[in-house]
């Protein structure tokens, strides 16, 4: 059997959501046609295909995954039968107890779309998202034990909204991901804004070589983690975009090697898996440019 190239897999399953960010490049906007979720059965055939493989990563995303009704299973699935880790990018706004008692039985963890710390910009950029229900959520999902992190849109050159993240998160002990807007002809320079707000509070930093920069802060005996990622895209670095080696599973298992390309391929199931893998391998030997 053929070792599977990519390291890390997204998968999609749904491509609809409930909140409406601008700055959504995928995940979070309904499509005018096509497969809307993806069903249990079929999530299970390809994990089923995925054993053995060299996965370092499975991340559920959407959309917003939670609006897929069979989602706490499919995680429950991907737990049992894969060793990689398993995480899921969510707005956290449809989670409730029962299915965090589920989940805190899994290993998944939550990463966390949260634009702002503001009320009123928190609800303006998401269209109807409420601050204070995600924070009694995020309160709720650490209760269970679940491991939790932000994951903030940098979206304008403007740091203050982003200096009160950093402080938020810090004060929270809440691992914090910075991802410059893909797109904005201003991205690659954000760093230049947001690296000394960083280094105030440093304790220690890495660069971890893929298009990644990961900061310890600690301020007031609180601390956490910020990875600050500096995406390839902005340079259109095809060797370190391949050390990301992410591949995008739509929910019609459509495949999409580049977010910012379309999709290249529909994974056929019913042929089964040394097929499925070879489609996966024969988009990873082409996925040498921008």
């Amino acid at each position: 059997m053929e070792q599977l190239g990519w390291d890390k897999l997204r998968v999609l399953v749904t491509n609809r959501c409930n909140y409406r960010c601008p700055f959504c490049h995928n995940e979070g906007q309904e499509k005018e046609c096509g497969t809307e979720t993806m069903s249990l059965s079929d999530f299970k055939s390809f994990v089923d295909m995925l054993d053995g493989q060299p996965l370092s990563e499975l991340n559920f995303s959407g959309g917003e995954p939670f609006i897929n009704k069979e989602i706490v299973d499919m995680i429950e699935y991907a737990c049992e039968k894969l060793t990689c880790d398993v995480s899921c990018a969510t707005n956290l706004s449809l989670i409730n107890e029962e299915y965090l008692s589920r989940l805190a039985k899994t290993r998944v963890k939550f990463n966390i779309q949260f634009p702002y710390i503001n009320e009123d910009k928190f609800f303006e950029s998401t269209g109807n998202g409420k601050l204070t229900k995600i924070l009694d959520n995020i309160r709720m999902v650490r209760t269970h034990n679940i491991e939790i992190g932000l994951n903030t849109v940098v979206q304008t050159k403007d740091v203050r909204p982003y200096m009160d993240m950093i402080l938020f998160a810090i004060q929270e002990e809440l691992p914090l991901k910075l991802l410059p807007q893909i797109g904005n002809d201003d991205s690659c320079r954000y760093k230049e804004l947001l690296y000394p707000i960083l280094q105030e509070y440093a304790i220690d930093y890495k660069d971890k070589k893929s298009g990644a920069t990961r900061w310890v802060l600690k301020k007031d005996n609180h601390q956490t983690s910020v990875l600050y990622i500096d995406s390839p895209c902005f340079y259109k670095d095809i060797e370190q975009c391949r050390n990301f080696s992410e591949i995008r599973i739509h929910p019609d298992f459509s495949i999409q090697p580049c977010i910012m390309n379309d999709v290249v391929d529909k994974l056929e199931l019913s042929k089964g898996k040394e097929y499925v893998i070879n489609q996966l391998n024969h988009q990873w030997k082409n996925f040498k440019s921008c």
